[in-house]
């Protein structure tokens, strides 16, 4: 038997592989690829929690609105401008409304709503009261008059849940003392009144009832930028959506976020240069604020912020609006003409 000599030939082919240099293409094609979806990834999510936070102004909107028919009037803050006083907010009154029924039953408004007996149920978590895109869904906010005494020490945070939105009650008048052509007036919801739908003069499409003022009770800037996580140090007045002192009274802002109002228009923006005046460490009542919540217009949202109008309509509008045009949304009935297409 003859054997037969293997050529070359008759070898199977050698296996193609990468090489280095073509790994090396493939690993930088497939970060390009990565580096292009995250942003994607990220305005997608971000599109669906803006979506999620304008369906919860909405349902708010009606909860406001089957209250008018329930009552014949408007929810208002009760607050006393003296401390240690039994006060109940307009979003709690909104509970019936918003299908938290068995909250309002328990809720006993013969007490403040940092009474031990109010505590089970103000400080719930409630999160139609919540924008998903603000941060620490589960922070608390404390009780101001534990620190009358002045300095930070006596603050205690975890007591109440906190909301997002906040009733508007008018503008602050020292906004009206710098800029003269601004109309200082009150808002859809002021406090301590009993008001109707025909006293929104201005029209419901044209009034705005609540604004976004996210991440209260700490204390942020532009960028957004948490100021300091330590509440002691810096906080806003106001956040717990039991608290009368979460209404907003507007007032804009420097751009840097110091200071309310600002001293000219030149450093002015209309909102999100913070969510509210410091108080941190100040003595209470504040030297400026007294009881006074100190919240301003806020969001997380990238490109502006929500509002609910009285019609129950809700708008995002851009920060780069003019600080006369949204001062006249906010006022009910001061006959400003305001078209859409200014905001």
């Amino acid at each position: 038997m003859h054997s037969r000599r293997v050529s070359r030939s008759d070898l199977p082919a050698p296996r193609a592989g990468f090489t280095l240099i073509e790994l090396l293409v493939v690993i930088a094609i497939i970060a390009i690829l990565v580096a292009l979806l995250l942003p994607a990834i990220q305005y997608a999510r971000e599109a669906a929690r803006r979506s999620q936070c304008t369906n919860n102004m909405k349902q708010l909107g009606i909860a406001v609105h089957a209250f008018h028919d329930a009552r014949k009037k408007l929810p208002s803050s009760i607050r006393p401008v003296a401390t240690s006083t039994v006060r109940l907010g307009a979003l709690t009154q909104l509970l019936p409304y918003l299908e938290e029924k068995q909250m309002w039953n328990q809720y006993n408004s013969s007490v403040n709503w940092s009474d031990p007996l109010n505590l089970p149920v103000t400080s719930a978590v409630v999160r139609t009261f919540q924008c998903p895109s603000s941060p620490r869904p589960d922070r608390l906010d404390g009780q101001p008059d534990l620190v009358q005494s002045g300095g930070p020490s006596a603050w205690n945070p975890n007591l109440v849940a906190v909301t997002d939105s906040a009733p508007t009650i008018g503008i602050d008048p020292r906004l009206g003392l710098v800029f003269p052509a601004i109309k200082v007036g009150i808002g859809v919801l002021p406090k301590n009144q009993v008001g109707t739908w025909s006293e929104v003069q201005d029209g419901l499409s044209n009034t705005i009832m609540l604004v976004e003022s996210a991440g209260r009770p700490f204390l942020y800037r532009r960028g957004p930028q948490l100021v300091n996580s330590d509440q002691r140090i810096s906080r806003v007045n106001g956040g717990g959506w039991a608290r009368p002192a979460s209404d907003l009274l507007y007032s804009a802002t420097s751009k840097d976020g110091t200071v309310i109002p600002p001293a000219s228009f030149g450093d002015a923006i209309a909102f999100n240069a913070t969510n509210g005046d410091d108080v941190g460490g100040a003595a209470y009542p504040h030297p400026v604020y007294g009881t006074e919540g100190t919240s301003q217009p806020f969001s997380f949202h990238s490109t502006g912020i929500n509002v609910l109008f009285a019609d129950g309509s809700v708008k995002l509008i851009d920060e780069s609006v003019d600080i006369a045009v949204f001062a006249a949304l906010i006022t009910r009935d001061q006959a400003e003409l305001v078209s859409e297409s200014a905001y």
